[in-house]
């Protein structure tokens, strides 16, 4: 119990310390409580985010999708709409927590034979399901398909213990301790699509850094049999900068298919911090990425306020999927990478910098 203690409370000072950095930018106070951090930001807060960070004009460079979001597109050859019907509402046969992580994440063996991972409302303030739905509708806006399906799935106290698998038994009283309930004992959790075989890319290995900053540095060679999985690294540069996901470099979290030609964005609940010129982790891998895919950078302009309000607004639970101080900072970053890739072409050229379909 102790050690448990202990590690939750540095989860909550490393949470704490990373909104305070954020808001200090801002100039902004942070909101007492759990809840008020992870939910919302008032409204004078929000009015001088506003105020600091003006929204501008959409920029006219790619016309407005009709995205909702919430499928339309494909994964690993299935239809979204299918995978999400799915992970919505298929009943649970057997549920088992999976090893090895710091915050709860869950294994559904679901009725009709599919699988999902599902991560409840918890303790641990590093995991926030909530996030993981917003970064699986917002890479659909940019066109971008490496983020899993996603979709916030209730479920009961009931439900989850008569289904937990009896190799997930003598966890019990960890999953009751950091799972949260609502008062009616419903976790409103995520559910995303189960990818069957994963294998660590290495990307973020001494070796692997080096071999993909070649990749996106102006003068160097990619070998043929390398540039799709460039291209792909560089939309994962710009995606994470977007949604500010510094955990994706926290080691072992850049994962791929295991005949190693495509990456997966997965684990994105540690995201969408009020960071408005990126977290210092996205912003270095940034900085040093210097070729870009023309398609994902015009498809930037996609990412407009209405649009994310549309795309991010109240679930399941009624509660917004971001709050509008979320959705203003993911603007403030748009608009860092479009002044970060015009910058570059202005020095190098346009051919030098969008290498990439």
């Amino acid at each position: 119990m102790y050690d448990e203690s202990v590690r939750l409370l540095r989860y909550v000072v490393l949470e704490l310390a990373l909104v305070v950095a954020g808001l200090a930018a801002l100039g902004l106070v942070v909101v007492k409580g759990t809840a008020a951090i992870s939910r919302r930001v008032d409204a004078s807060h929000r009015d001088k985010l506003s105020s600091l960070y003006p929204v501008r004009g959409a920029p006219t460079t790619a016309p407005e999708p009709q995205v909702t979001g919430d499928g339309g597109g494909t994964f690993l050859g299935m239809s979204d709409d299918l995978l999400l019907a799915r992970l919505r509402s298929a009943p649970i046969k057997r549920a088992k927590l999976n090893r090895g992580g710091s915050s709860l994440s869950f294994r559904f063996d679901l009725a009709d034979g599919s699988r999902a991972a599902w991560k409840p409302a918890q303790t641990n303030l590093q995991t926030i399901p909530r996030k993981e739905v917003a970064a699986y509708r917002v890479s659909r806006l940019l066109g971008l398909n490496g983020v899993p399906p996603a979709v916030q799935r209730a479920v009961t106290r009931e439900e989850l213990y008569r289904h937990l698998h009896p190799e997930s038994q003598p966890f019990l009283p960890r999953i009751r301790a950091e799972t949260l309930f609502n008062p009616q004992g419903t976790s409103i959790g995520t559910a995303m699509y189960w990818i069957p075989e994963i294998r660590d890319a290495g990307l973020d290995t001494a070796e692997g850094i080096q071999r993909s900053t070649a990749w996106v540095k102006i003068g160097t060679e990619i070998p043929e049999a390398e540039r799709g999985l460039a291209a792909q690294f560089s939309d994962l540069v710009v995606f994470d900068f977007l949604i500010a996901n510094p955990d994706r470099y926290s080691g072992g979290n850049i994962k791929m298919s295991p005949e190693g030609d495509r990456l997966y964005f997965m684990d994105n609940t540690m995201a969408f911090f009020l960071m408005p010129e990126g977290h210092a982790k996205n912003r270095s891998w940034l900085d040093r990425t210097q070729r870009y895919s023309a398609r994902l950078v015009r498809a930037l302009a996609r990412v407009t306020e209405p649009t994310l309000q549309r795309l991010l607004g109240p679930d399941i639970d009624g509660q917004d999927i971001l709050t509008l101080s979320e959705i203003r900072a993911v603007i403030a970053r748009r608009e860092f990478v479009q002044r970060h890739v015009s910058s570059l072409v202005a020095l190098h050229g346009e051919a030098n910098v969008l290498v990439f379909p």
